[in-house]
Parts: C-alpha cells; structure tokens; sequence
C-alpha cells in the first residue's frame, strides 16, 4: 500500500527527527552535524511544505519541509 502524505505537525516530532538523526549521521543530509529541538527546528523552517509520509500502521517513512536560504 502506498503512504499516506499528511501535514508534518509538532506530534510527529520524535519519529521525524530520528529520521533526521540518520540522515545527518552519514554528513551528506544538511548542512548541521545536530538534530534540533522542535522550537528551533520549527523557527528553521517555513510553515509551508512540511509534510510526511505515513505507512498504513501510522509509523513516519519520510517527511519533508522547506527552508529559506539567502539570496547570494
């Protein structure tokens, strides 16, 4: 069955940044060494764009979410 492709909300959180935790350990993922706390992770973050994708059982496979960068 395909996932379910829902709005990241604050409640996804642990299964999101444990994600997060194994992208960042293989140091090609982003370009921080650390997970963040909800609030900074949140503040980080646009409000649009944050979405995840759910199995049937309700476990988190992925998530995505947008970020601004500076015009250089």
């Amino acid at each position: 069955m395909s996932p379910t492709i829902t709005p990241l909300l604050p409640d996804h959180w642990s299964q999101v940044k444990a994600i997060y935790a194994e992208g960042l350990a293989t140091g090609l993922a982003a370009f921080t060494a650390d997970t963040r706390e909800w609030a900074d992770w949140h503040d980080e973050h646009l409000e649009v764009g944050r979405f995840v994708a759910k199995t049937s059982d309700g476990r988190i496979a992925g998530w995505s979410a947008l970020s601004p960068v500076p015009d250089t």
